[in-house]
């Protein structure tokens, strides 16, 4: 009985590390997203994601799809001044769909 709370101790600490983690990385992601300049990414596209060093961001239409792809290595630059973490973004991946939560 007593080495059942200790392994649940356990794992509980894990999954609270694991889960503090993930919402830091989040955070950092968001924070850095806010420093790219570009007042038509801000209004028709939304980080979604950021999963191995590449962003998923949604974007609203095709037409601004289009437009953000030509811009990609700009806006990657302008992100990675602004990212706190050693592992830089190398690409972004633009999905459209509705930008409302």
């Amino acid at each position: 009985m007593r080495s059942d709370r200790h392994v649940k101790g356990i794992v509980d600490g894990l999954l609270k590390k694991i889960e503090e983690n993930v919402h830091k990385k989040g955070d950092v992601a968001k924070e850095a997203w806010k420093s790219v300049n570009n007042e038509d990414l801000k209004k028709h596209a939304k980080l979604i994601n950021l999963k191995r060093e590449t962003l998923i961001v949604k974007v609203d239409n095709s037409s601004w799809l289009y437009k953000f792809t030509l811009e990609k290595k700009r806006i990657i630059e302008e992100f990675n001044a602004g990212y706190k973490k050693k592992k830089k973004i190398k690409g972004i991946m633009f999905r459209i769909g509705t930008l409302q939560e």
